[in-house]
């Protein structure tokens, strides 16, 4: 696990990943299996409960607002929980891709270009997983601190069959209620900051790509001295790390961004409903916190998707301008022709987006705050 190794250790803590394919001792084995699916069903069955429970209060536009916000992050976790499991041998393939010798640094100078995107990487996933677990704690605390309705509140609001008269009924379904949403925030995280920091190495291969090519021609007089094979070698060599990363951006783009699609549809909704509820807190009360804390965990999500996703696009036209900058003039004709059309590719960007929409860029994180800004105001108005 030698690329984004916490988001899989994560992964691999909630059962949903292995690096081991075939191990030997059937009772770890079995153990394994049944505690993957106690997760799967875990998280599974609190989201249909919220959805029910959601429809059960579809007449009243408070109780609506109150429990959409996360009932749309948990249907979102779920789709992408389930795309992650049906797809791990392509995500496999996808590691196997950044693993292979092309990526691979040959010199410190490379080996430090690398290592800064993969710092950048796990700087992401602690940041977003310390605010995503303050507002688990927030979310999971509220009931017991704050003033409430009932004699036995729970965190949220849910479908439930039964009666939680009893004390141990009670319990058990807070607990439940804490296990979900503990191992909620451990795989929204690790799945969300898992797109990041493929992009970040994506990132880091193109910086790679453009130092390589700059290396070529940094010496003219080696240049000169150099046989004609190792100098269409060296280039042939860029060309094809050039044509990886865009393997690489396809095989991501597959994987992952027709989910993202669907958390930023979901993400308007969730934002306005928050906020909405934010204004019906008393403030600074432990349930505006915790909404704020909440609202922050959303925010973020959403921004470092479209921020990458600019940052990919605007590293990849880099290529270009590193062509360009080199002492191209003393290369071949065949060569040239080479960096030529590098460069007429490179110059249309790289651009994470499912077919044209929705894609991964700033202008996307302001459409959503503005359409998320409109959506609060019509509620406001509605609930007047």
């Amino acid at each position: 696990m030698d690329v984004l190794p916490l988001n899989f250790r994560v992964l691999q803590f909630c059962g949903a990943w292995s690096e081991k394919k075939n191990d030997k001792n059937i009772f770890i084995r079995f153990f394994k299996l049944c505690y993957k699916y106690a997760i799967v069903i875990l998280i599974y069955e609190f989201t249909i409960s919220e959805v029910i429970e959601l429809i059960r209060t579809r007449d009243h536009i408070e109780d609506i607002t109150e429990g959409l916000f996360l009932t749309l992050t948990y249907v979102a976790l779920c789709i992408k929980y389930g795309n992650f499991l049906a797809r791990r041998d392509e995500v496999s393939v996808l590691l196997d891709c950044l693993r292979s010798e092309t990526c691979q640094p040959k010199n410190h100078e490379e080996r430090s270009i690398l290592t800064k995107y993969d710092r950048k990487a796990k700087w992401c996933v602690k940041l977003f997983m310390s605010i995503s677990q303050a507002t688990c704690v927030a979310l999971v605390l509220a009931p017991i601190v704050g003033p409430q309705d009932t004699d036995r509140p729970l965190p949220f609001k849910t479908y439930l069959p039964y009666s939680i008269s009893s004390f141990y009924t009670y319990l058990a379904t807070y607990l439940q209620h804490v296990g979900a949403i503990f191992y909620g925030v451990l795989l929204n995280v690790s799945f969300d900051s898992l797109v990041y920091g493929f992009t970040l190495h994506v990132c880091g291969q193109i910086e790679l790509l453009c130092h390589r090519l700059s290396e070529i021609f940094k010496n003219p007089s080696d240049m000169k001295r150099c046989p004609i094979d190792k100098k269409n070698t060296m280039i042939d060599q860029c060309v094809r790390h050039h044509l990886h990363v865009h393997e690489l951006v396809r095989r991501l783009q597959s994987l992952f961004v027709w989910t993202v699609t669907i958390l930023f549809v979901f993400s308007m909704v969730t934002l306005c409903t928050s906020i909405f509820q934010m204004s019906k807190k008393r403030l600074f009360s432990i349930g505006f916190l915790s909404l704020l804390l909440y609202l922050g965990s959303m925010l973020f999500q959403v921004f470092f998707y479209c921020w990458y996703g600019n940052e990919l696009q605007l590293k990849s036209k880099s290529i270009s301008d590193s062509i360009y900058s080199s002492n191209w003039t003393i290369a071949t004709t065949h060569n040239r022709r080479s960096l030529l059309l590098m460069m007429i590719i490179s110059q249309r960007g790289l651009k994470l987006s499912y077919y044209g929409i929705s894609s991964l860029a700033l202008d996307t994180f302001t459409w959503i705050l503005k359409m998320s800004y409109s959506t609060f105001n019509v509620l406001q108005q509605t609930s007047m």
